[in-house]
């Protein structure tokens, strides 16, 4: 009968265990500090604590225990394959290749497994002693624990099956637990300086976080504190999930590892048919990583082109230094200029690509029918409680005028945008400036689509065109029934009610008739509440109140006062059916204006404004602080000349 064969060597396995000993017992150190000691340091050890210390040690530090020691285990017992005379007399033992791959991986995981297993049973002891035990938690620790070192110890082997120098080992390690969502960064990075309008694709962002084992764990694992049950961990099907990748990293390693060239050793790269891999993505990383970098910090000539120089000399120093690495030698240009021809040639066609718009990126804008509900963010005047508030739409009229806007903004790629001002009646006014405005929309088929601009072109003059940019950009932000929405959310304040106001930055008449003092503010009656605020949801659905300007134009500055409404609210939550309704309070901040006919009717009936305590518009202030300025210094006559001149 045919013997069967073991694919373990216990002599190599209790070598390993001994000749590494220093690794498994640090590992089993710190764990012992960070688990039984504290259990033993509690002064009251109770069942709670009991349920919930080994569950956030698993969202603390079981992560980075797994990740590093991993490595670490795997740098140990293979290293004997970047040594050339190491790799010849194991290779020369009467074992086969399976047989030392298995034991030698074996090995390493038990660095880890059995302290783990120490450990657990430390705990246990700790926690009988001091007499609270939930065992749930200790075996959730232990599996959750042995399946972390599982997967990144595998991911570990893996990577060490692919070079030859113990020192590139972590380095390829580290980049590849990072490698999905860096490059992911670093595109979008690049993206934006050449695709108008791009802020990143949510599919792509989630598909490079999955491929990045140690954050995506680190976002996932936590402790959830659950009234009726406790703490409970979350994240254990990611865990399983990875353990399982883990199991197909080992299979690729050992089929890796069976076809090793052992006069490989010493090489950064062992496997041929990875070199070019190699090779090409330090290039391209090289361009995208230091290209972006130093157009970042670098005095050059902002512009897309620019930025194309920099990727092509960083990619090009990227490639050569792959190869100088790949062949250990630094004459390499001359028979490797064809593959640094070949990078050039890709990031020109991919900087192109985006520039041009040759995927119709730039100038998709939906369709109002495919659109289910819409936010946009668009920072405006005045600086109150909505001007830098997301707005979320819905009605069909609302989001036809957002897609009109949206492709507004798309027509504006080319159109430079200035920052310009002129004097007006004594008062600098804004008639040219930008514009920020973020879009995401939600489709019908479920997908999202985002749009950025952070410098769209306006001007004064445009608001006489109803089909510009400007004016359609003004009309969105002043639909009364959004701004009514946006001060005052349905959610909240659909049963609240009006319990204190306050005008702010009030002025008052000075002793010497002509000069003002600062005012602190007055607080309104509480008989004038009601009142109050049915002037101000009047206001607001006529349009006098609320109002958004996008720069500080001429409107602005006579419109708007340098007071506001401070307006605070009660109301009650209930959180679940058959729950006591709960009290809550919040306040909101709306600017005061001119225009606002109702609000200020309310304020002088009750005294709040009258004739020597009153607001004034940012035009009346700046005139006040000019005239301020030239009778102090002693060009009074000079200044009133001025103003005439522009009256």
């Amino acid at each position: 009968m045919q013997s069967v064969k073991s694919c373990f060597n216990r002599t190599l396995f209790l070598k390993n265990m001994t000749r590494f000993w220093p690794i498994w017992a640090l590992y089993g150190a710190i764990w012992v500090l960070l688990f039984p000691t504290t259990v033993f340091s509690c002064d009251q050890w109770t069942r709670d604590l009991a349920q919930e210390l080994p569950l956030e040690l698993l969202s603390f530090g079981s992560l980075a225990m797994a990740a590093g020691f991993g490595v670490l285990c795997a740098m140990a017992v293979f290293s004997y394959l970047y040594n050339t005379r190491a790799v010849g007399m194991l290779h020369a033992l009467p074992l086969r290749r399976t047989d030392l791959f298995c034991t030698n991986f074996l090995s390493g995981l038990a660095f880890m497994v059995l302290p783990n297993l120490a450990v657990f049973l430390l705990s246990l002891l700790a926690e009988l002693l001091c007499g609270a035990v939930d065992i749930g938690s200790l075996c959730m620790w232990l599996v959750v624990q042995c399946l972390l070192c599982f997967f990144f110890y595998a991911f570990a082997v893996f990577c060490a099956m692919f070079t030859g120098h113990i020192l590139a080992l972590p380095a390829f390690y580290g980049i590849l637990n990072i490698l999905a969502s860096g490059l992911m960064l670093l595109f979008q990075e690049l993206a934006r300086e050449f695709i108008f309008g791009f802020v990143g694709l949510n599919r792509l962002e989630e598909t490079a976080l999955l491929f990045t084992p140690f954050l995506k764990l680190a976002s996932t694992m936590r402790v959830r504190y659950l009234e009726d049950r406790g703490a409970a961990f979350y994240g254990l099907h990611l865990v399983l999930l990875y353990a399982l990748v883990g199991v197909i990293f080992t299979i690729l390693a050992l089929v890796v590892y069976e076809k090793r060239h052992l006069e490989t050793a010493g090489e950064i790269v062992t496997v041929p048919w990875v070199k070019p891999v190699f090779k090409y993505g330090v290039a391209f990383c090289a361009a995208i990583a230091f290209g972006t970098f130093l157009y970042r910090i670098s005095a050059l000539p902002q512009g897309p082109w620019t930025l194309l120089v920099l990727l092509l000399l960083c990619g090009c120093a990227g490639y050569f230094a792959a190869e100088m690495l790949l062949k250990k030698s630094f004459r390499v240009i001359r028979n490797s200029w064809k593959g640094c021809a070949t990078v050039v040639l890709c990031l020109i066609a991919a900087v192109c690509a985006m520039e041009f718009d040759l995927a119709g990126f730039e100038r998709r804008v939906p369709e109002p029918a495919r659109v289910v509900s819409a936010t946009f963010y668009c920072p405006t005047m005045p600086y109150d409680g909505i001007s830098s508030c997301e707005v979320r739409l819905t009605q069909p009229e609302e989001l036809a005028l957002l897609t009109r806007v949206h492709q507004a903004a798309v027509d504006s790629k080319d159109v430079p945008y200035s920052y310009r001002h002129a004097e007006v009646d004594g008062v600098s006014v804004s008639t040219h400036s930008t514009a920020e405005l973020s879009i995401t929309y939600e489709l019908e088929d479920g997908s999202i689509l985002r749009r950025s601009y952070e410098t769209l072109p306006v001007n004064t003059a445009e608001l006489s065109d109803p089909g510009s940019l400007t004016a359609l950009l003004t009309a969105l932000v002043n639909q009364p029934e959004v701004i009514e929405r946006s001060y005052f959310l349905p959610r909240i304040f659909e049963n609240a009610r009006l319990v204190d106001a306050e005008v702010t930055r009030l002025y008052e008449e000075g002793e010497n008739g002509g000069s003002r003092e600062d005012y602190n503010g007055a607080v309104v009656p509480s008989a004038a509440l009601p009142e109050l605020m049915e002037a101000i949801r009047s206001d607001i659905a006529a349009g006098r109140l609320g109002r958004r300007y996008l720069m500080d134009s001429q409107d602005r500055m006579d419109n708007c006062y340098l007071s506001d409404l401070r307006l605070s609210f009660r109301f009650y939550l209930t959180e679940a059916e058959g729950d006591e309704p709960r009290s809550s309070s919040t306040s909101v901040e709306v600017g005061l204006e001119a225009s606002a006919a109702d609000t200020l009717s309310v304020l002088e009936k009750y005294g709040v404004i009258t004739d020597s305590v009153y607001p004034i518009t940012h035009a009346e202030k700046e005139r006040l602080d000019r005239e301020a300025d030239a009778i102090a210094t002693g060009s009074a006559d000079e200044y009133w000349d001025h103003t005439e001149s522009f009256s």
